[in-house]
């Protein structure tokens, strides 16, 4: 009997998923055209350290064709988070979002809007909206090819990949700045206690987006973590594993008055 291949978006590893704990929920974003496979070891992780409810929705417009995504933007995206959001605090008494990459931006801005329904928020690799001149020029072109070479697998361990689109529209690019420079505006909102991991080298992100938030979120507990061994996609990296940890000790901790003040590092 002939066998047909699974493509990479149908594996099952790069499906939403929940993971059923306590009262204490992690809302775990994936990256700008990724999917859940490039956090799902840490999701794992984190729920049997922790014990937390842990989702990990889809995005809109991932995990399935570059084109698909081409017919979003950032609101659909934020749509898509906010609805994760929903889907989460209806089961959890207290909720904590986080992501890599763009999904760390989700997750800032959800909590800069929404503080009354978020109590706190990590941030792995985030943009705010810092970028080289050269990526920001050919924003404004209006001629020129639909697509762009895609970004994953920034990974510095060697056999370790993303499931992701190896394509990127070249419309949604515009869609992205805009959604990373509104949430750097976003950044003073934020009042919750905030865990930032940023990888020293990252080809993809500028990790200046790290000390950057430090200095602009209105947060009291402040928490910054430097990745040395990692690069973008640090959740399917060297460092995945210290991640996890950071992760669930945040988690853990925030199921008691606060998580002790820390001067970021």
């Amino acid at each position: 009997m002939e066998q047909i291949p699974i493509a990479p978006f149908d594996l099952p590893e790069a499906q939403p998923f929940l993971l059923e704990g306590s009262n204490t929920g992690f809302l775990f974003f994936h990256g700008f055209t990724s999917t859940p496979q490039s956090v799902r070891e840490v999701a794992h992780q984190v729920h049997a350290t922790s014990g937390a409810t842990v989702y990990c929705p889809l995005l809109a417009g991932h995990g399935e064709t570059p084109a698909v995504l081409a017919k979003t933007g950032q609101a659909d995206w934020v749509a898509s988070a906010e609805a994760a959001l929903e889907t989460l605090g209806s089961r959890c008494t207290q909720v904590i979002v986080g992501g890599l990459s763009l999904g760390a931006t989700l997750s800032l801005n959800l909590a800069a809007r929404l503080p009354e329904k978020i109590h706190g928020v990590v941030s792995i690799n985030g943009s705010t909206g810092l970028y080289r001149p050269e990526v920001v020029a050919p924003l404004y072109e209006t001629k020129g090819t639909r697509f762009i070479a895609g970004i994953g697998s920034d990974i510095a361990e060697p056999g370790m990949a993303e499931v992701c689109y190896d394509r990127i529209p070249q419309v949604t690019l515009k869609e992205r700045f805009l959604l990373t420079n509104a949430t750097g505006a976003l950044l003073p909102m934020i009042r919750q206690p905030i865990l930032i991991q940023q990888s020293r080298r990252d080809n993809v992100v500028d990790p200046k987006n790290a000390p950057r938030i430090v200095t602009s979120v209105g947060s009291s507990e402040i928490h910054l973590i430097w990745l040395e061994r990692s690069y973008h996609v640090a959740t399917l990296d060297y460092d995945r594993r210290l991640i996890a940890d950071q992760i669930s000790e945040f988690l853990i901790q925030s199921k008691f008055s606060h998580f002790g003040t820390h001067t970021p590092t």
